[in-house]
């Protein structure tokens, strides 16, 4: 019998290994239209709105043969659905939130929005625009845990821009396993099946939806980024299928959510009849959201001037178990023509993500909910790079937290096992005791712990669009402080002063010299100021932030042992 091991004690090697090529039982054959079956027998009845039809029209389906994965044989299904979903949306073409085409407008549309009127109608999705799934799962029924994760990407989709794909040209059949995330094989390797969708996202501008209102009036181009029908019909059609294939339908389902994705796992929670099937069985048992769009939405549900949302114990219990990660170095600023916010919350994103924190605290839901901040990392959690690298770009390996998060969540819904406490640095959710100090700050995983160097946003190579990523520079004691992607700029018109972007690494507010290790260390107390940097003081550091990680359950056994070796053995930089 094969041991299967956790991806953390791969480490930088098993990352590589992950996105290359995947050891195959047999050749796949390259697909053609012959290939393509239909699957119109597992969809959904559909229902009658305003005396029309709506729902799943057509369902095509290719699979492969099995393929192996960490010792075990897996297959592949690539779904391409075509139909209708009920849902709002606005009349305005230049109003830029009025591309959502949602399910819940009470929490989209701010009533600043110039009173326009909010409009019912039926909006068509496309396969042959995008709209699809790829459904994972072990070909061996005694190797599934009898659970499925279903994983939502972010916003910027859309099939008019090339960001989306026909449903069947997602698959590339020599490796069957590319375009699947660090986090998705994290999800198959601990025994769960993966329905991993794609649908038109776009924003402000480009969606695939056509949606025709109930007066008659037909509006293009709109997205779908809103609307948890969508995927909860999609959770429904991929169950039918996997009771066909593997005896029963899965007993849990859990959601991880990427920005937009994760916003709309937000709402699965807080929009009342998300969460439920027509035989009022819910849906959905916990929820993984991962650095929430724009921090949003909030739950908060004005009517009559008051906040009616969760105030009653009823509404409290429909609630499923929610992670929330919020990447600290999104500190992102919504854009200036985006339509004026609720009163309620704020243009910058990692304000807003704490608010939503802050009010579930105050509304009687702190004992399903817990927010965990990340320090030393931007909206992108490197799940896509190799080694988390591509240039300049550097991104902290979220996929050695995420193997844990994964874990907290499933041991909550299935055991009653309640994660660690929220972690903040914002005192008012960081401080436990109230004793003004914050006892549960933000995570740092050994990297920020121990620093060899500054993780920053705005790496050289993405210029001003940068904000998503992460750039490193290390402390090298050499020349001056980097400038960062946005570069320099003349102070204003007409005059010869320069402002210089740069990353500011010792935190003092101005532009000075990179400091060494040695220095580093000593100015954030890691280090006396009689010490110097070496092996055995980052071995010890690094053994205590891992100790501290795994202590809580944020990290496995199999990343414990991948960072102390590392360690060990990695290059260090002059002292």
């Amino acid at each position: 019998m094969k041991t299967r091991r956790s991806l953390g004690q791969y480490g930088i090697v098993c990352v590589w290994a992950l996105l290359g090529p995947i050891a195959i039982t047999a050749p796949l054959k390259a697909l053609d239209v012959s290939d393509i079956k239909s699957c119109d027998q597992y969809m959904l009845p559909k229902e009658v709105i305003n005396g029309k039809e709506v729902g799943q029209e057509a369902c095509r389906m290719i699979e492969t043969t099995d393929f192996e994965f960490q010792g075990r044989n897996y297959r592949r299904m690539d779904i391409g659905v075509t139909g209708t979903i009920p849902g709002y949306t606005l009349k305005s073409d230049t109003l830029r939130d009025a591309i959502f085409f949602n399910a819940y407008p009470e929490f989209v549309f701010p009533p600043t929005r110039g009173k326009l009127p909010v409009h019912h109608g039926i909006g068509r999705y496309e396969m042959a625009k995008g709209t699809a799934m790829a459904v994972l799962y072990p070909a061996n029924r005694s190797e599934w845990n009898g659970k499925m994760f279903v994983t939502l990407h972010g916003g910027g989709r859309a099939f008019s821009r090339g960001t989306l794909k026909v449903w069947n040209k997602n698959l590339n059949p020599e490796e069957p396993l590319q375009g699947i995330s660090k986090y998705e094989r994290l999800m198959l390797e601990k025994g769960y099946a993966v329905a991993k969708t794609w649908r038109s996202t776009p924003y402000p501008r480009g969606g695939d939806i056509i949606v025709t209102l109930d007066d008659g009036t037909v509006l293009r181009e709109r997205n779908i980024m809103e609307h948890p029908p969508l995927i909860t019909g999609f959770v429904k059609l991929a169950g039918n299928i996997l009771e066909e294939r593997l005896g029963q339908k899965p007993r849990r389902v859990y959601w991880y959510g990427h920005s937009g994705g994760a916003r709309i796992g937000r709402m699965v929670n807080y929009k009342a009849g998300m969460n439920v099937d027509k035989d009022g069985n819910r849906i959905i048992h916990g929820i993984i959201v991962d650095d929430s769009a724009a921090g949003l939405y909030l739950p908060v549900l004005m009517k009559d001037g008051k906040d009616i949302l969760f105030t009653t114990e009823e509404e409290r219990q429909r609630f499923v178990p929610m992670i929330e990660i919020g990447h600290m170095l999104y500190v992102n600023e919504s854009p200036a023509d985006r339509p004026s916010v609720w009163e309620f919350e704020f243009t910058n994103f990692l304000a807003n993500k704490r608010l939503n924190a802050k009010l579930l605290r105050e509304k009687g839901l702190w004992n399903k909910f817990r927010y965990y901040e990340i320090a030393g990392i931007s909206h992108s959690g490197g799940e896509y790079l190799r080694e988390g690298k591509d240039g300049d770009i550097e991104i902290l390996d979220m996929s050695r937290l995420m193997d844990g998060f994964i874990d907290l969540l499933d041991n909550w819904v299935e055991k009653g096992i309640a994660p660690p406490p929220t972690k903040s640095d914002w005192r008012e959710l960081g401080d436990a005791d109230q004793d003004r100090i914050v006892e549960n700050a933000s995570i740092q995983m050994p990297e920020v712990a121990c620093p060899l160097g500054v993780y920053h946003i705005f790496p050289l190579s993405r210029g001003s669009g940068g904000q998503g990523t992460t750039g490193f520079v290390s402390f090298s004691g050499e020349g001056m402080e980097p400038e960062d992607g946005r570069g320099s700029a003349a102070a204003g018109p007409g005059t010869q002063n320069v402002v210089h972007n740069y990353v500011d690494m010792n935190r003092n507010g101005y532009r000075d010299f990179v400091e060494t290790v040695t220095e580093a260390w000593q100015r954030v107390g890691l280090l006396k100021n009689d010490e110097t940097f070496d092996r055995e003081r980052y071995v010890a550091c690094a053994d205590k932030a891992v100790a501290d990680l795994q202590a809580e359950k944020f990290i496995t056994s199999g990343t414990v042992n991948f960072y102390r070796e590392q360690a060990r053995t990695m290059p260090l930089p002059a002292k």
